[in-house]
């Protein structure tokens, strides 16, 4: 029998869930409807049970359909205890009761049902009383369910207040228009939205909207009350409809504030949902062993933002959730384990790595020679302190070195690895000493396997005391025709480089780039003999024999005496063509004189292949010293102010001349210079007296 003591088990059961579980964004589909409506026809008589089918396996149970199934408690309950009952619900659980079958759609939504309606608006506190142009049913939905107010379908955005609506993207378009549009005679009485952007629009256009069918209604209506050309009762309705739209303005704002305390209100519910998920899961975890390490975090990494989409959920953490996610969010923490202690070690290693360079630059500054001032003056710069004598490794030739290597690569703290290297720092400085022996002891052994014995240099920018700390192993390496080059050389040409440059090159000194081991190698560098024989030159030529490198190039620039080039070079760009310097090479006075000297060896090979066309032709080597010229090798560069266009030829310099005689022979480089200038070199390297224009040389065109 259906008792009323049931009637009211199986409606408590219901109203509680209702008001947790029923959503108010979906009703129920159309095959539940037909189910409740099924529901009337009564059962059909049991059949009798066949003996012969006992062993079968029980059938299973027909669904009960229609309203005789679960909402049958509520259907067959007095309206008393029923109101009673809905009076302690939520107005989204009235609406979603009401939208769950016609039955109580039909009851829920009769004039006769309003208390229920008000009962349920008692529930919710601070709620606005219901605007006079709305019923309860349409009020409490417009605020409790983000539909649209068009089509039904999902609306994300804000309640419209003076529209009394909430509208999807597609109805904003279809059904607003910019209030630009809207006649200025109704314009003021017209509800609109908040400031919005409706997709599509442009970004520049109206961001206040109206609705379309209030544009029209309005219309119609102002044009009825002019056409009855009654002034009176045309101020009269303006009036009336300026109140109702004022009116309409208060009770949106207080709509608009209401709802976005909702919206807050459920933001705080969401976060306190995750939370405890969040929570629940990481005790659990906890439990199976993990530590919080294990834990990812971090947004950028993607173990993390796959951690997250199943942890950070606004969802309760059942069992049944648990049993689904435990196995990939244990795939999550031992991949984040993994990375974390690769990090680790990383973190350590780079750790190991700082007390090193730390521990070596401190070693530098111990073991280095004292700074002698020299001037660089090619960029105007004033005089500078540098370092000109030291030798040490880089940290990538300290890392070849296997107590440095092991210090580095073993996997210790950097606390333990830094304690570890204080006990073996005698040691390292053993191995920089005997580092910086073998590079000082095989560059003097390049130059005396060529027979060259290299002089101390005896004074410094003519004062000994600043030699005084310098050690004597190293002065030799100062002078300036020590010149050496490496190999393989660039485009073929071999680059005069003085002790600094080969320290530069080859990372003979303190450098933290790079921590990857190189181990010493000096079979690539060698002595540049025939660089060394013309800087000798060059020095006795300015009267300084046992000059260092640093005296010659830092002190001034210089020009070639000899030759028609008018260039500035260093005392090291001397040596060699200007556009064939490599990175770091000294290229110099004394390799421009190399240079030359190459050249007029293959002229003089050119001119005897081409002996019956070029009969007579003489080419001088006029960088020999034993050449008499009257010139001098090498003369100090002084700046002078470029000469305006009208002061050219009171300065005799000419239009540009190009030597013809140079130019059939193959090996001979291109000479281009002012007229004054090309009759010295026509009369100095092919001994032409007197020389013919067009024949012997000719304008640069």
């Amino acid at each position: 029998m259906h008792t009323r003591s049931q009637d009211m088990n199986s409606t408590s059961s219901i109203a509680g869930g209702a008001r947790v579980g029923m959503s108010v964004d979906r009703d129920l589909s159309s095959d539940s409807a037909q189910a409740h409506e099924s529901a009337l026809v009564p059962p059909s008589r049991k059949r009798p049970r066949d003996a012969a089918n006992t062993t079968q396996a029980p059938a299973r149970k027909k669904q009960v359909r229609g309203k005789q199934g679960r909402l049958a408690g509520l259907m067959n309950m007095p309206i008393d205890i029923f109101t009673e009952i809905t009076s302690y619900l939520l107005p989204v659980d009235i609406i979603s009761l009401s939208r769950s079958n016609k039955f109580f759609r039909n009851m829920l939504m009769h004039r006769s049902s309003i208390h229920i309606w008000h009962e349920t608006m008692r529930n919710v506190e601070g709620l606005p009383p219901c605007p006079p142009n709305l019923s309860e049913p349409q009020y409490l939905t417009l605020l409790f369910v983000k539909t649209c107010s068009k089509c039904g379908k999902a609306a994300r955005g804000k309640l419209e207040g003076e529209l009394r609506m909430r509208l999807c993207g597609t109805c904003r378009n279809e059904y607003l228009v910019p209030i630009e549009e809207v006649p200025a005679t109704i314009r003021g009485y017209v509800p609109r939205t908040g400031w919005i952007i409706v997709p599509g629009s442009k970004r520049d256009s109206s961001d206040r909207y109206a609705l379309s069918e209030d544009v029209v209604r309005l219309v119609v209506e102002y044009d009825r009350k002019k056409r009855l050309v009654d002034k009176s009762g045309l101020e009269a309705w303006c009036k009336e409809k300026a109140k109702s739209a004022e009116q309409e303005q208060k009770e949106a704002r207080t709509l608009s504030g209401f709802s976005d305390s909702i919206d807050r209100n459920r933001e705080k519910e969401l976060d306190a949902l995750k939370k405890a998920r969040c929570s629940e899961i990481e005790r659990r975890v906890k439990e199976l062993g993990w530590t919080q390490k294990d834990i990812p975090i971090g947004w950028r990494s993607e173990t993390y933002r796959a951690w997250n989409i199943l942890v950070n959920q606004p969802r309760p953490l059942t069992e049944r959730i648990w049993i689904n996610i435990q196995p990939k969010l244990v795939v999550l923490l031992e991949t984040n384990r993994v990375e974390r202690l690769e990090k680790e070690r990383q973190y350590r290693k780079i750790g190991r790595q700082n007390h090193l360079l730390q521990f070596f630059m401190e070693l530098d500054r111990k073991m280095s020679s004292p700074a002698v001032p020299f001037a660089i003056r090619k960029f105007g710069s004033r005089p500078a302190f540098r370092m000109i004598t030291h030798v040490f490794p880089s940290f990538a030739h300290t890392l070849a070195w296997p107590l440095v290597k092991d210090l580095y690569e073993t996997d210790l703290t950097p606390e333990a690895m830094k304690s570890k290297l204080d006990k073996h720092r005698h040691e390292i400085e053993a191995l920089v000493t005997k580092w910086r022996t073998i590079i000082r002891t095989y560059l003097v052994d390049q130059a005396a396997a060529n027979g060259i014995i290299l002089r101390k240099i005896p004074v410094f920018y003519g004062e000994p005391n600043l030699l005084v700390k310098i050690p004597d192993s190293i002065k030799p390496l100062l002078r300036a025709d020590s010149l050496f080059y490496t190999t393989p050389l660039l485009m073929n040409k071999k680059s005069p480089l003085t002790f600094s440059s080969l320290l530069a090159n080859e990372e003979w000194k303190w450098s933290r780039i790079a921590p990857t081991p190189k181990p010493l190698s000096l079979e690539h560098v060698f002595w540049y003999p025939e660089a060394h024989e013309v800087a000798k030159t060059l020095l006795i030529a300015v009267g300084k024999p046992d000059a260092s490198y640093l005296e010659m190039d830092g002190s001034k620039e210089y020009l070639c005496g000899r030759c028609h080039e008018t260039d500035p070079k260093t005392w090291v760009q001397m040596v060699t063509l200007p556009h064939s310097q490599p990175a770091f090479a000294d290229g110099s006075q004394v390799q421009h004189y190399v240079e030359h000297r190459q050249i007029y060896f293959n002229a003089q090979k050119d001119l005897e292949g081409l002996n019956d066309y070029t009969y007579g032709l003489v080419y001088n080597d006029i960088h020999d010293p034993a050449l008499q010229t009257g010139l001098s090798m090498i003369k100090p560069y002084i700046a002078k102010p470029k000469p305006k266009v009208g002061e050219v030829r009171d300065q005799e310099l000419g239009q540009l001349q190009i030597c013809k005689v140079c130019e059939t022979i193959p090996s001979a480089s291109e000479v281009v210079t002012n007229e004054l200038a090309m009759l010295r070199h026509l009369l100095d390297v092919h001994v032409i007296v007197e020389p013919q224009l067009d024949e012997h040389y000719a304008l640069k065109c």
